[in-house]
């Protein structure tokens, strides 16, 4: 019985009964910590996280994001942007591309491996930044 007593918590005169952080947090605020953390962006920047991303997307060429991430633009970082170009891959969908690389590669930017990326989503056909996202976020789901 005592067992029982020191896993439970008292939040609020209320007894909580979720096992992990997660649990006891939806339980207390009756929402996700994702739903939570989304309206709390919302209220600070009159978005949702989506919608500031694409906007971020839209706003930056694939070469300012490099420039902004890796600090230079190299002639190798230009013809790899034209080459993605050339694909059929507009800027935003790039930008997402080169993101999504940027936070999964623990080597960096491998040229080869991005085009081969590109390619892999010209032939998936994903040419617009909603399928994009979708696409990125179901690979994450695989690989979790």
């Amino acid at each position: 019985m005592m067992k029982n007593k020191k896993r439970f918590k008292k939040t609020n005169n209320r007894v909580v009964h979720g096992k992990t952080p997660e649990e006891r947090f939806k339980e207390i605020r009756g929402m996700t910590i994702e739903e939570w953390n989304e309206q709390q962006f919302k209220a600070k920047t009159g978005m949702t996280p989506d919608e500031w991303y694409i906007n971020e997307a839209k706003s930056t060429t694939p070469f300012d994001f490099i420039k902004e991430r890796y600090g230079t633009v190299t002639e190798d970082d230009i013809k790899l942007v034209k080459d993605l170009q050339l694909l059929g891959l507009k800027d935003d969908v790039i930008y997402v591309l080169l993101d999504h690389v940027a936070i999964v590669s623990r080597i960096g930017m491998v040229h080869l491996l991005v085009k081969e990326i590109g390619e892999n989503w010209f032939n998936e056909k994903i040419f617009t930044i909603e399928k994009a996202i979708s696409y990125v976020r179901e690979q994450q789901k695989k690989y979790m």
